[in-house]
């Protein structure tokens, strides 16, 4: 399974769905499609396609195809969503052959070993938040349970492979409170309403601003629904990038404040 640089296939594969995104974004936001920016966009756009493809990591295409939904639903035409549907079907045939050759096993498989150690760890870990009333307000302590896995009932004590709760907010939960899992929620909407906002007002005149925007949205929409059964938050490198890009929006919104606000004066 392909890892590029990291030392991972998930960490690329979580790395290469936030870029895809951008770059789609910033392709469906040139209004010349057939120019240089457009080709080399579409080029890198199925570069990075080819390489998570290969990653074989099914949460992260899925991440992706939320991704290009969302970010065609907005900044598209109707007939560009057509044509995006219509590309999509044979990346999806490609994966689930991909998927059957090199893991043996089809999207939605409960005799995957990875998709029951999962269904273990969310059991575990719910029943560990709940344990006590301390640990829904405070969690159990930040990567505690790499090291009290015993103590915690957690891996079938220690008998499966130790690592993390697999889920970015029931890690928050158990490590920090169902109130810091809340928090982060809060932001994530926040972040995700000043983006819809930013996409939809038709405000952004730039194609490249417009595209990050765009991207940032549907990386955002990809990076939440990977996160429920990877822990992507938890990863520096992933991590690193989705806050790069939140930076990159954030200029670009006050960007558009500041010019929206002297048009007004003036």
């Amino acid at each position: 399974r392909a890892a590029g640089f990291y030392g991972h296939y998930v960490t690329y594969a979580e790395v290469l769905q936030l870029i895809a995104s951008l770059a789609l974004g910033l392709f469906i936001a040139r209004r010349r499609k057939l120019s240089w920016p457009g080709v080399v966009l579409v080029v890198a756009l199925f570069g990075f396609c080819a390489a998570l493809l290969l990653t074989v990591t099914r949460a992260s295409w899925l991440g992706l195809l939320v991704s290009a939904f969302v970010i065609v639903l907005i900044g598209a035409s109707r007939r560009t969503l057509v044509t995006m549907s219509l590309v999509a079907v044979p990346l999806v045939v490609a994966g689930l052959f991909v998927l059957q050759q090199k893991r043996q096993v089809g999207f939605l498989d409960k005799r995957d070993g990875s998709t029951a150690w999962r269904l273990m760890v969310y059991r575990e870990g719910v029943d560990l938040l709940f344990r006590e009333p301390r640990h829904m307000i405070v969690g159990v302590g930040m990567d505690s349970i790499k090291t009290h896995y015993r103590e915690f009932d957690l891996f079938d004590h220690g008998r499966q492979a130790i690592g993390h709760l697999h889920s970015t907010p029931l890690q928050l939960a158990v490590e920090r409170g169902l109130p810091a899992m809340f928090v982060w929620l809060a932001l994530i909407v926040i972040y995700a309403r000043m983006l819809w906002r930013l996409a939809r007002d038709g405000v952004i005149e730039d194609w490249v601003e417009r595209g990050l925007v765009l991207g940032a949205l549907g990386g955002l929409a990809g990076f939440a629904a990977s996160g429920m059964v990877h822990c992507n938050l938890g990863d520096s490198e992933v991590s690193m990038i989705f806050y790069f890009v939140m930076g990159l929006a954030l200029v670009v919104e006050r960007r558009t404040r500041g010019e929206s606000a002297l048009k007004e004066a003036g």
